[in-house]
């Protein structure tokens, strides 16, 4: 009989998860942005990061991935660092693959190595700079997280930072572009489930009714 309670209550077990999946929604985090980290290689001077994009400024560019010089890299070994000398920024972009009228979520760690106050950094998103992200002659901080809510209006998305720090620079590190999704089950889905529990909740009926037979 013990053995009989424990299937019972297996069972019951496996038709509440059953039960609870016909109305759950599962809930999925993706991260949009390749080598967001800068760690899946480490380029000459002057050169992109895998999955990237360098423009370099029109005069005075000076960009480089590896550990910044004054704060290092926020995750080891590699940060992007934006130094241009000049009047022009060096900028890094990336095309995401996106969807119209969808929220996104763009963090990504940032710190200021200048004490000068000749600097200034930003981010865009589809071309359009992001207000909350721009920095002009800020004095130096060690790594800041940066949040922004964002929406898409294309299939793809260019997500760039542009930046220029005399006679340093800005150290950008864990870049990452998420979207909470949704996603219920498919009508199909609901009714193999339904089945499933009927048909679970059958089984275990004619297994009690043969053992009542059997006992008697």
């Amino acid at each position: 009989m013990r053995c009989s309670q424990q299937t019972m209550k297996s069972a019951a077990m496996t038709i509440t998860v059953l039960l609870l999946a016909l109305g759950g929604v599962v809930r999925a985090r993706a991260d949009f942005v390749q080598n967001g980290n800068f760690d899946a290689n480490s380029p000459p001077g002057g050169t992109a990061p895998l999955d990237w994009t360098f423009t370099p400024a029109a005069s005075g560019s000076d960009f480089f991935v590896g550990p910044g010089p004054g704060f290092g890299a926020f995750s080891t070994p590699n940060s992007a660092n934006f130094g241009a000398t000049g009047a022009f920024d060096d900028t890094l972009s990336q095309i995401l693959a996106t969807t119209p009228g969808a929220s996104y979520t763009l963090t990504y760690q940032l710190a200021d190595d200048d004490d000068s106050g000749e600097n200034d950094f930003s981010a865009s998103w589809g071309g359009v700079v992001i207000p909350g992200s721009v920095l002009v002659n800020a004095a130096d901080f060690p790594y800041t997280e940066y949040s922004f809510d964002l929406t898409a209006t294309s299939g793809s998305t260019t997500l760039s930072f542009s930046g220029l720090n005399v006679p340093a620079w800005y150290d950008l590190d864990n870049v990452s572009v998420t979207q909470d999704s949704s996603v219920a089950p498919e009508p199909s889905s609901f009714l193999l489930l339904g089945l499933g529990a009927a048909g679970l909740i059958g089984y275990i009926g004619l297994r009690r009714r043969m053992k009542l037979a059997v006992a008697a």
